[in-house]
This record gives C-alpha cells, structure tokens and sequence, in this order.
C-alpha cells in the first residue's frame, strides 16, 4: 500500500474516538442521533434468524408512498464503521436532500433501506462462521423489504450504495452477486489494495490485525493466508467484469482522506479502465466520512435514477 496502512486509523476510532463519543452522547458504537426536524424517515427493527437477535433498518419512503398504490425502485443503503442506521439522514441529510430533489423534479421517487448490522462486519460472512453478515443482508433484508413494502423486486429497479466499510460493502455485494442490481456506488470506499509495507507496530497494529483476522482469518502472524480477503475484495472482484456486464458503477472519495482509501479509488479506477468498463470515479478535494459524503450524495442520488430509468 502506497500510504502504509492509513486503514489502521479506522481502527483508532474504536480505541480513542468511542470513548469520547460514550462520554458525549451516552451511548455505545451504535448511539442514536438526533431525528433532523423535517425527516420523514422510519426506525424499525427485524428478527434475523442468521444472526439470532433483532437488527434495527431505517426506511425512506417516498413523499407520494401513502396516497399510492404503485410500486417503487429501491435503493439499499450500507452504513459505516461504527454506525448505524441512522446516519444516512443524521450526518448525511440524505432523506431531506432527496425530498428536495423529488419537490424540485430533479428526481424520481424510490424506496431507501438501511440495516444496522455489526459495526465492524464488514458486510461479510466471517471466514469462522457464526456471522454470516453479507447473507443477512442478501438473504434476509432485502427480501423482508421488498415482500413488507411496494418494492418494484427486479434487477432494474434495485440498487446498492455505502459510505466508507459500507462502500466496500456496496462494492463487493454488488460485484458478488451482479444479476441482483442494475447500479452500485460508493462513497469513500474502504479499498486497501496491499498489506505490505507497515510502520505500524504495538498495540495499533494489533487491533488492525484482530479486526481482520477475525473476519478473513489471514493469520497476519503467519503463514498468511489472503485468499478469503480476496474472494471478498472489491479490488480482485473488478478484474472479471464480464459477470456484471449492464451494471452501472459509481465511486468517489476525497483527495485529503485520512485513511489513504484515495489509493485504492485509483486502483479500481485503472482496473475497470483496462478492461474497458464504463463507470464513473471522481476524486473530490475533501477528507473521510459523512464530511465528506454529504457534499456529493446528490450525485450518487442521481446516478441511481439516472440507472432506474436505464440510463
């Protein structure tokens, strides 16, 4: 990695920054935020039997939902690490956003859903088994939203987006299982395209190696072993575009990301470059997270129902 594990200063959130957050807002890595005055969106919750507990979504319905009987696009929305549900319409203003663009006829009416799942999942079944996070959201939400809601349930009319753990996840779900989504996008995406060439040493680079370790079990202490990371990464998924032809890929992330994931932009950028893959990639001056996010969501807004109508 050409920035030496900047991934690791995701990891310090849970060490440096929960804490204060705890102390703050009197809550746990999942703490609720504050409703936006204005928001008109749903707080609900799911049994997931894959996982044994009640999960909590939020659920944006579009402004004409009530009065109608049609059935309606969906995009899926992935959050974070070390969030929640909420913070699509907390941090991101995204359902406020939204409203505006539908008011301003700049855009069409869909569905948003967001599971909470495991802060630090990585929208992945751990390599040990007994948290099969990717297949709670394939294989339990999506299909508990769109029996539950007018949902419109074909590959055209569905879609994938994520901020940060959640852009991966965006990202290799997508990529993973193409025939589901007719468009994917991703903001400030946690792509690491190498594990080499650390500076990082003590207790950070124990928690990095834990995090992993116990998702995709690459025993850092060796003999490592990549090739579960692999089966699941982004980076590698996107040298076989021929399994996701007709999907429509979007991505961006900030010049100034603290986390370097700048790098790994570039590095699916050239990927899908060589292949050639049409997609849209834009490196925007800016930092990591919501910050970050925020100012460009509308363009990913747009891009989903710009793929919805087939464009």
């Amino acid at each position: 990695m050409r920035h030496p594990f900047r991934l690791i200063a995701l990891i310090l959130v849970l060490i440096a920054g929960v804490t204060g957050l705890i102390a703050q807002r009197g809550g746990g890595p999942q703490f609720r935020d504050p409703i936006p005055q204005g928001s008109r969106v749903q707080y609900k919750s799911f049994h997931s039997d894959l996982v044994g507990r009640d999960l909590n979504y939020a659920l944006y319905l579009p402004p004409s939902y009530d009065s109608s009987t049609r059935k309606y696009p969906v995009l899926y929305f992935l959050h974070g690490l070390n969030e929640n549900e909420m913070r699509w319409s907390t941090r991101g203003g995204a359902d406020l956003l939204l409203d505006k663009l539908v008011a301003d006829k700049k855009i069409g009416e869909f569905i948003v859903a967001i599971p909470a799942v495991d802060p630090s999942s990585f929208y992945t079944n751990a390599r040990s088994g007994g948290a099969p996070w990717e297949d709670v959201v394939v294989k339990e939400f999506m299909p508990l939203v769109e029996s539950t809601y007018r949902v419109n349930p074909t590959r055209a009319t569905r879609a994938i987006s994520g901020i940060s753990m959640g852009g991966y996840g965006s990202l290799k779900i997508a990529m993973k299982h193409p025939e589901m989504f007719t468009a994917v996008s991703a903001h400030s995406a946690a792509l690491v395209p190498s594990f080499d060439n650390t500076t990082v040493s003590g207790r950070r680079l124990d928690m990095f190696k834990a995090l992993f370790d116990r998702i995709y079990g690459i025993n850092f202490a060796g003999p490592q072993d990549l090739s579960y990371w692999a089966a699941n990464d982004p980076l590698t998924l996107a040298k076989n575009t021929s399994k996701f032809q007709g999907m429509k890929i979007y991505f961006d992330c900030g010049t100034e990301d603290e986390y370097g994931f700048y790098d790994g932009l570039k590095v699916l950028d050239e990927t899908l470059t060589k292949t050639p893959f049409a997609h849209e990639s834009h490196l925007y001056p800016g930092v990591h997270g919501w910050d970050f996010a925020k100012q460009h969501i509308e363009q990913s807004l747009l891009f989903h129902w710009k793929a919805f109508n087939g464009n």
